[in-house]
């Protein structure tokens, strides 16, 4: 059943959908967006401290910010207020996320619900936010990373079972734009390509990799589609990583025991 009051979507580009009017100023929209992440309320000079880290900021300004905020939300269709007046500001429950909407589809198992939470993914999260800071020192960004990360690999797990190589390579693809240095996506996007028996895509996805490690220690790892095989260096990678690598070319099994089509 589709949500009708307000979203606040994160999972990309930042929008919030169903506000009554827009916002006037963009520290409004950046306090709804801290808020929805903070749901058990806020006290005014905390999250005033959370959005301007490296300034003190005037009363006046304070309140301006969450009164357009709270214009902006408007109100639920009996007149309850989606923001609240309070010593401390708290979103009501009329608001929600994508987030949420993300982990409700991860509640199953099934790969078509993960395949439909992937696709909540737009881009990296907080997309287009300028305080966002806070997100990244009381943890709310790692958690998030783990939470599409650890979807993706379940998905990509369940889809190449099933001989979905395709769709398991997507969902790691969509991961890769939230948590774009995170190995283990890699090893599943390795799995998935062996699964399609795309060889020539296993080594490019490798060397992708690579590229990535490469940039990370200063340019040194080397491409395996730069020369032979025993002079790539994989060294800088996780030794799960290569060895994964190094069977899957020689057409080790891969999902169910079925060697890799190779």
């Amino acid at each position: 059943m589709p949500h009708e009051g307000v979203e606040v979507a994160i999972l990309g580009p930042v929008t919030v959908r169903g506000t009554a009017e827009p916002f006037r100023r963009a520290a409004a929209l950046e306090l709804v967006v801290y808020l929805a992440f903070h749901r058990g309320g806020v006290r005014h000079a905390d999250w005033a401290l959370a959005i301007w880290p490296d300034r003190p900021v005037a009363l006046p300004t304070v309140h301006s910010t969450a009164s357009d905020a709270r214009r902006a939300l408007g109100r639920t269709p009996d007149g309850t207020p989606h923001l609240p007046r309070g010593c401390g500001l708290r979103l009501g429950d009329s608001v929600i996320t994508d987030v949420d909407r993300f982990a409700s589809l991860t509640a199953s198992d099934h790969p078509d619900r993960l395949l439909e939470a992937m696709q909540l993914i737009r881009g990296p999260l907080f997309g287009g936010l300028h305080r966002a800071d806070w997100a990244v020192f009381d943890g709310t960004q790692s958690r998030l990373e783990s939470l599409v990360v650890r979807t993706a690999l379940r998905g990509a797990d369940a889809c190449t079972r099933r001989g979905l190589g395709s769709d398991a390579a997507w969902m790691v693809r969509q991961a890769l734009r939230v948590s774009p240095y995170d190995e283990r996506l890699y090893r599943a996007l390795l799995r998935a390509t062996a699964a399609q028996g795309n060889r020539v895509g296993l080594r490019s996805t490798m060397a992708e990799l690579l590229t990535l490690a490469g940039e990370a220690d200063g340019g040194h790892a080397e491409s395996p589609l730069a020369g032979r095989s025993d002079s790539v260096r994989l060294d800088c990678l996780h030794p799960e990583t290569t060895a994964l690598y190094r069977g899957l070319l020689e057409g080790s099994p891969v999902a169910e025991g079925r060697p890799a089509r190779l």
